[in-house]
């Protein structure tokens, strides 16, 4: 299969709805030899490359030997790179490249302009014509922009289902266990995916929500939790390997070594179980999040675990003793979880909501879960059998989209920020402004996260590629008379390092929230 074919196929699809587009898709099916590497295109599944939408202006104009101002203008009437060098450099004619040709270019390591990733990105960016460059460049930025692939896993599940006929649901587990083109290659040989539980391969956390009142379980089926003020670990033990997971499914076993000997220390060897891991004081107490960024940012990690001591909270169990637990409901699984040191604190009485509340409060935990004990563990989905229950306030993770240099001590920093919720689709809904709750430390690692995140710029505001998710808080959320919702009295949390921005809250939980 030809780089050219897979540049023209997503032409086609730019403008159209996903319906639209997985038909098209399907038309073409047969004409692409490598269905597995198409599918791992669209999903995006080559390796991080350290390519951000700036840098890649920096490396196409030195790849293209082009002013670089010229190129950015071009970028501000278009509206990104890639839609910028096709009208830019028309010339070059076709490649010869096969898409598993470009997947090993977009799979390179570009953190650094001075080496042989740069070498292999000039040359084939100059053996390209100029709608092969727009969609090399698009997919190098992990941005498409196709209206397909740029909406997540959920049009390709449709694809995959739709290709093979198979249900959609059947799909969706498959994933939970594999990547998407692993299940095309299984599917196209006529074969299942594998869908056991083994330690070592990650799986996509359940997720909760905040729910009124009547939404919660009934008080003889729902279980109290606190909820831990730190980051969420999925964590792996195959007798002597102990593997740590975060959110996003990257092994972070490293940073804590000090959690892997306690685990080691345990007598069951055969798990994969869900956790929290937060920071306390030298007494034990619960102490606030950014702590735990000496953790996320150390080179010297003796002297991080030294500076930042953590404690483990185990609320949940996938697989024990090599058997699985997720298609059990969770009043199943606590028994197996039981077993478990390190017991993340409950309360089994379900009617006592406020004083185990405050009693979370009290001991300086972030509030409390209402978990379903009905509920079996539904992976890589948001669902009302886990509720989140914390302060009054209106608490939201949001991503940033814009932002502006500040003033005085602030002018070599962003200072005030655009915000936004997922409308559930792959886009994104603008909130308002935030600058404050920052530390100077805050405002310094968010402008290294965002600068080379810079997709265009509208007078004085920086415009991001949606990646850096903020913890929010503010008094409520309003609605003024044309339907543009915002917050009142926000403030910044925590810079939620931990959490994807395919995970931060909905259109649809901010309107139950309008007060």
């Amino acid at each position: 299969m030809t780089w050219i074919n897979f540049c023209r196929l997503n032409q086609a699809i730019e403008e159209l709805t996903p319906k639209q587009s997985i038909r098209i898709i399907k038309q073409s099916w047969d004409d692409f030899s490598n269905t597995e590497t198409l599918v791992s295109l669209f999903a995006m599944e080559y390796p991080m490359n350290h390519m951000a939408e700036r840098k890649a202006l920096k490396w196409v104009v030195e790849a293209l030997e082009v002013f670089e101002d010229e190129l950015d203008t071009y970028v501000g009437v278009y509206g990104d790179l890639g839609e910028a060098v096709y009208y830019f450099d028309n010339t070059g004619v076709d490649s010869s490249y096969t898409i598993a040709q470009v997947y090993a270019l977009l799979s390179l390591d570009c953190n650094t302009i001075t080496g042989n990733s740069f070498s292999l990105f000039k040359e084939a960016l100059n053996n390209m014509s100029a709608l092969e460059k727009k969609w090399f460049i698009r997919f190098m930025v992990r941005k498409p922009r196709n209206g397909f692939a740029s909406q997540g896993m959920g049009n390709l599940v449709k694809l995959l289902a739709s290709v093979y006929g198979k249900k959609q649901g059947e799909v969706k587990r498959h994933a939970m266990f594999n990547s998407l083109s692993n299940i095309e290659a299984c599917y196209s040989m006529g074969e299942e995916p594998e869908t056991e539980l083994v330690a070592g391969v990650y799986v996509k956390p359940m997720l909760a929500k905040a729910a009124e009142r009547k939404k919660w379980p009934k008080p003889s089926r729902r279980i109290l939790e606190y909820k831990y003020d730190g980051a969420r670990y999925q964590i792996h033990r195959d007798n002597d390997t102990v593997l740590i997971f975060n959110r996003k499914g990257v092994i972070v076993t490293e940073r804590f070594t000090d959690i892997v000997e306690t685990i080691l220390s345990w007598d069951i060897t055969n798990f994969i179980i869900d956790t929290e891991i937060y920071p306390v004081s030298s007494e034990g107490e619960p102490v606030a999040f950014q702590t735990m960024n000496v953790r996320f940012h150390s080179k010297d990690m003796v002297a991080a675990m030294r500076r930042c001591p953590v404690e483990l909270a185990v609320f949940d169990v996938l697989m024990l003793d090599g058997k699985p637990c997720i298609d059990s409901p969770l009043e199943v699984r606590m028994s197996d979880l039981e077993r478990f040191p390190k017991q993340a604190i409950r309360e089994k009485n379900g009617k006592r909501v406020k004083a185990f509340y405050s009693e979370a409060i009290n001991r300086g935990f972030e509030g409390i879960m209402v978990k379903n004990l009905d509920a079996v563990y539904q992976s890589g989905k948001r669902s009302l059998d886990w509720i989140k229950y914390k302060p009054p306030r209106i608490e939201l993770d949001v991503v940033i989209i814009g932002a502006r240099i500040g003033e005085g001590k602030r002018a070599n920093v962003y200072g005030s920020y655009d915000i936004a919720v997922s409308d559930g689709e792959g886009h994104f809904i603008k909130m308002g402004s935030i600058g404050t709750g920052f530390s100077d430390n805050d405002l310094t690692q968010l402008t290294q996260q965002l600068r080379p995140l810079i997709v265009a710029h509208e007078k004085d505001t920086h415009l991001f590629s949606p990646r850096v998710v903020l913890q929010v808080t503010s008094d409520l959320i309003t609605m003024n008379e044309k339907g543009n919702y915002g917050l009142r009295f926000p403030r910044m949390m925590r810079i939620r390092t931990d959490k994807p921005a395919s995970e931060i809250d909905t259109i649809d939980s901010v309107k139950g929230m309008i007060g």
